[in-house]
């Protein structure tokens, strides 16, 4: 099968392209799928927005919608809106994409929720003994990662760490923090800023952690946390939006459900340390589920699973 991409930059490491990168080097190693030119291919991957008008069947993989009310959310929507439209099939990431996203576009005929999931063989490959000549051997590490805006809520992160890790742990913060919120950053030693980071040393990191902090507002299936859990971490994160779906093990924080309107999202409430609830399930995003539930959509998208 041979698969034409839209939006997609192998090189980048944000989110979306870290994830579709590494979904389509195991679709290349394991199902012979190649990428190819537009007229070639026998099916386009489009990543949240086409680039190009469609030439073959299109499954569209969404990220999420634009909804702060401080910016003109209508504009950023309309190219979205566009692929959504034009998409063959779409994949939400989480149940709360999915809800969010019909509210605001309507239903659409060939929808499928795919959670993220991370390639556990890839982590394992990772070594959690890199960070112990800067933590030590021995020392609790607890650890967060965004590209840091105020929805991401960084200072929640830190004062939660603040108030419930042992003492002799450290915070370990990756990404790149802007200047308001490095303004609010605690003096404190046991805060450690780590900056931008590659895929592999996050992965260590993860790796090196115990638990891993995320309390984001209405984020939708961030692969942060995905790859922190597959690492062997706890989450803490909140109960907004489509976090909350993909943790198996940790700790959530109970927040007032969202109305789907537009909201001041740079402007998030603080939140209640003391309403949470534990979260203990069986884990059910296994990325040879998360491949296999791909490359079917993308045959079947592309007329060739008869």
């Amino acid at each position: 099968m041979k698969i034409f991409t839209h939006n997609f930059n192998p090189n980048s490491n944000s989110g979306p392209n870290k994830f579709t990168r590494t979904l389509f080097n195991r679709l290349v190693k394991e199902q012979g799928v190649t990428i190819s030119n537009q007229e070639e291919a026998d099916v386009e991957f489009c990543l949240i927005q086409q680039q190009l008008p469609k030439v073959k069947p299109m499954v569209l993989r969404l990220d999420g919608i634009w909804f702060n009310s401080e910016q003109e959310y209508n504009k950023q929507n309309a190219v979205i809106q566009y692929s959504y439209n034009n998409a063959d099939a779409v994949v939400f990431q989480s149940r709360f994409n999915k809800k969010l996203i019909e509210t605001w576009f309507g239903e659409h005929k060939n929808s499928y929720v795919i959670h993220n999931a991370s390639d556990k063989k890839l982590i394992n490959t990772a070594n959690k003994r890199f960070w112990n000549k800067k933590f030590g051997d021995h020392t609790e590490v607890w650890s967060c990662a965004a590209t840091w805006r105020p929805h991401k809520r960084l200072s929640e992160n830190i004062k939660y760490f603040l108030e419930f890790a042992p003492e002799g742990a450290i915070f370990a913060i990756a990404g790149s923090i802007g200047m308001d919120d490095a303004k609010k950053i605690p003096n404190d030693k046991r805060i450690i800023l780590l900056g931008e980071l590659d895929y592999m040393s996050l992965l260590s990191l993860y790796r090196r952690s115990t638990t891993f902090v995320h309390l984001a507002y209405l984020d939708h299936c961030p692969n942060v946390v995905v790859d922190a859990q597959a690492a062997g971490c706890k989450i803490v994160c909140s109960s907004t939006g489509g976090t909350q779906e993909i943790v198996s093990s940790g700790t959530m924080l109970i927040e007032e459900e969202w109305d789907m309107r537009p909201c001041k999202l740079y402007s998030p409430p603080n939140i209640d340390f003391s309403k949470y609830c534990t979260i203990d399930k069986v884990p059910d995003n296994k990325f040879e589920n998360c491949v296999n539930s791909y490359y079917n959509l993308l045959l079947q998208t592309a007329g060739k699973n008869d």
